[in-house]
């Protein structure tokens, strides 16, 4: 069940969606007009509508915008947006849909003049941003404005109940430049309760009781302490549960995490909150890397279909059992779902044994599959798990529960990788490849972590680049 939250959100989304394809199809229909009063021709506006290539501008441009608009990042966080920011997404997709129109169906066309292509493209992006923007100032500020006659704030929660937890709740309760969120409720943890937290103002509850009162409340942030950090399978659940509502997990840090955290993005409520649930990269980059994934992967599928059918082919030949090997793994926001692969091991690798990492000359693997393991060709059928949005062609290895559980409790920090969907590939495969044992797992996710602060579209396809020598190179395992 979605929480009232998420509910928010996807209407008022909706509604950015409805309003931003009227306002673009309206800025097409008025571009149009101004070109039949500029055209020395005696034209009237439905003989120019009657050339196919003008019905089908007024039809195509405006869908094509709003791929535009997605790509931009305007649709991701619809509540979480300044004047500011929807000025400049605005202006930025107008010059850079009219740009795209130019390109398309402008730049070989002889008949126009430069002087002539400058004014039409002035013009148009001006319409776009115009009549776009004022129908989302529109819905911004009638928004804003019934969120402030309810009377609505921020729904947040305090994880904890100490002393720490008590006197950060009352900072953020005190500003004065809190964007609107207040603390009353307060998250039972491990330990005794500070007094100041029995206030008849706070709601104390439960840690079990969390994930339904977020769904019941509509809270949309949580906020713990550098105390609660220390425990990085509690920290993975919490990520989870942002995850789950659509918000976001906020830490207020201590001197040491300020430094290591240089690198990070801060929320300033009156109080600096490192957000942890989120990854360090903008809305556009997150979308076109969510685009390059879909259009990467359904390619790879495509155009290696027939080696796939061959690999298949060997494994069902090389051993007894299935071709694929599905098994349950962690990704996206710490939310368990089933990678797919061809098996490389005997079927019954794990009977009776419970999980066990793969070392050199395991041999637990087929002939087979040390041919596919070598060249990484038994990924492949994760390309199905890119498309489905379980994972990413570039980005943190996904683990089981198991060893996820184990490293995050050597370390805090390792929770975090859950800030983005899991890849086939990672900078820690590239740089260090499979681990055989905890420790090594360990040292490979110092790689995942410095992505993490470093993800960007050319990290990716370096990566990209890296993986391909590494396969054709036969450096796997």
């Amino acid at each position: 069940m979605l929480s009232l939250n998420v509910k928010i959100q996807n209407r008022l989304r909706l509604i950015y969606v409805v309003t931003d394809f009227v306002t673009t199809y309206l800025a097409v229909f008025l571009f149009n007009v101004f070109r039949v009063s500029l055209i020395t021709i005696p034209l009237t506006l439905s003989e120019y509508y009657h050339y196919p290539k003008v019905l089908w501008g007024q039809v195509l441009f405006p869908l094509m915008m709003m791929a535009i608009y997605w790509l931009s990042g305007y649709y991701n966080k619809v509540d979480e947006r300044s004047r500011a920011q929807e000025a400049i997404l605005t202006l930025s997709s107008a010059i850079l849909g009219s740009l795209g129109i130019f390109f398309l169906a402008v730049v070989n066309d002889s008949a126009w003049s430069r002087t002539l292509v400058l004014e039409y493209l002035l013009m148009l992006s001006g319409l776009l941003f115009v009549c776009v923007y004022c129908g989302r100032y529109l819905i911004t500020t009638i928004e804003l404005r019934r969120t402030r006659a309810a009377h609505k704030i921020s729904h947040a929660v305090m994880l904890g109940t100490d002393e720490e937890a008590f006197r950060l709740a009352c900072r953020i309760n005190e500003s004065s430049s809190n964007d609107g969120m207040k603390i009353h409720t307060f998250v039972r943890l491990n330990g005794e309760d500070f007094a100041g937290v029995h206030n008849k103002d706070f709601v104390i509850i439960e840690r079990s009781d969390l994930s339904d009162y977020c769904q019941t409340h509509a809270v949309n942030r949580m906020i713990l302490t550098p105390k609660v950090m220390g425990s990085g399978k509690e920290v993975a659940s919490f990520i989870r549960l942002a995850a789950d509502i659509k918000g976001a997990l906020f830490v207020s840090p201590d001197v040491n995490s300020l430094v290591l955290a240089s690198h990070r993005s801060f929320n300033v409520v009156g109080e600096p909150l490192v957000c942890i649930s989120n990854p360090n990269i903008l809305d556009s980059t997150a979308n076109i890397k969510r685009a390059v994934d879909v259009v990467g992967a359904s390619v790879a599928m495509v155009l290696l279909s027939p080696l796939m059918l061959f690999l298949a082919i060997k494994v069902k030949c090389d051993s007894k059992g299935p071709v694929f090997f599905r098994q349950e793994r962690l990704g996206y926001g710490g939310r368990p779902f089933e990678i797919i692969k061809f098996r490389s091991m005997r079927a019954d690798a794990e009977s009776g044994v419970g999980p066990q990492v793969t070392v050199d000359g395991d041999p637990r693997i087929t002939h087979f599959g040390r041919f596919l393991r070598k060249y990484r060709l038994d990924e492949l059928p994760q390309f199905w798990n890119v498309i489905k949005g379980d994972m990413s062609l570039v980005g943190p290895r996904p683990e089981r529960r198991y060893f996820a559980e184990m490293i995050a409790a050597r370390v805090p920090q390792y929770p975090f990788i859950y800030q983005v969907r899991p890849g086939i590939t990672s900078w820690g495969m590239v740089r260090y490849g499979y681990a055989s044992n905890l420790e090594q797992m360990i040292e490979r996710l110092r790689y995942d972590l410095i992505y993490l602060e470093n993800i960007s579209i050319l990290t990716d396809i370096k990566i990209l680049l890296h993986t391909v020598r590494t396969v054709v190179g036969g450096h796997g395992k």
